[in-house]
């Protein structure tokens, strides 16, 4: 896992698939900023994509959904896939994230509590989970250490072969976190925020993923943000989808795409 980053990931020349020629002969960073320059585009139209206000199903899904927000971001970051599973008929768990920044087993640890309540509240059904990029890395580490509480994970654009296959972007934000996390003991005997963290979380995600736990990765060849490769995980179901990073939890098609998923897993998992 440490060596996947110089194994696979291209030089920083590297642009996104999908672009105009143009912007493929930009540097590489110009290219994956104007790839992810994309995403306000992306999420215009999104109400009127969606199913008019009394006009739902008429049949309830009867499972619940706990939707967790990428690096950063808070459950408001989510509201478009909230409405849409719920126009769909699910119940939508929010994660009571405001900014996902925390240390990712502290992190996991907050979403087990907030999953195992939502479970005895709904007679023991596990849940659904759905994480854009770091929260989808999030939602398979629930699924890995708490398989008892989760049926389905969906992540979009969450590098889940390796939590660093990032570009430029991120890089500040992700600087400062580790500065911050190293002024915790524990955190900083424990090497977070690198390769090297022994917490359980990273020893949960390194181990194979359980056998009764469905998981689903999407991922955009065009994404400026993470390698896409990084995202495509053996034994999982992958989806390629069009769009930015920063849009496949907001973009119409994609959001529908994800919902439909959904529908179908709720009658098997």
């Amino acid at each position: 896992m440490s060596d996947w980053r110089d194994a696979h990931l291209p030089d920083l020349h590297w642009a996104p698939r999908g672009l105009s020629g143009h912007l493929k002969a930009l540097p590489g960073w110009v290219a994956r900023a104007a790839s992810e320059s994309r995403f306000a585009g992306e999420v215009l139209g999104f109400e009127k994509a969606l199913p008019h206000r009394g006009h739902g199903p008429t049949t309830r899904i009867d499972r619940q959904v706990l939707v967790v927000p990428g690096f950063g971001f808070g459950d408001a970051a989510t509201l478009p896939m909230q409405i849409a599973l719920r126009r769909a008929g699910f119940r939508v768990v929010r994660s009571h994230i405001l900014a996902n920044i925390r240390c990712s087993d502290r992190a996991v640890d907050r979403l087990a509590e907030v999953a195992q309540r939502a479970v005895a509240a709904d007679h023991g059904q596990r849940l659904m989970v759905v994480g854009h990029s770091r929260g989808g890395m999030l939602a398979r580490g629930l699924g890995a250490r708490h398989p008892e509480l989760v049926s389905t994970v969906v992540s979009l654009g969450a590098p889940l072969n390796d939590e660093f296959a990032f570009y430029e972007i991120p890089q500040p934000m992700v600087g400062v976190l580790k500065v911050v996390h190293q002024r915790d003991p524990e955190l900083r005997a424990r090497q977070c925020v690198t390769r090297d963290c022994t917490c359980p979380y990273m020893q949960a995600v390194h181990k194979p993923f359980p056998d009764d736990v469905e998981l689903i990765s999407f991922y955009t060849t065009s994404d400026g943000i993470v390698d896409w490769r990084a995202c495509v995980v053996p034994g999982a179901e992958n989806v390629e989808v069009s769009g930015s990073h920063l849009g496949m939890g907001l973009k119409p098609d994609t959001v529908g795409l994800v919902v439909r998923r959904l529908i179908d897993s709720a009658a098997v998992f």
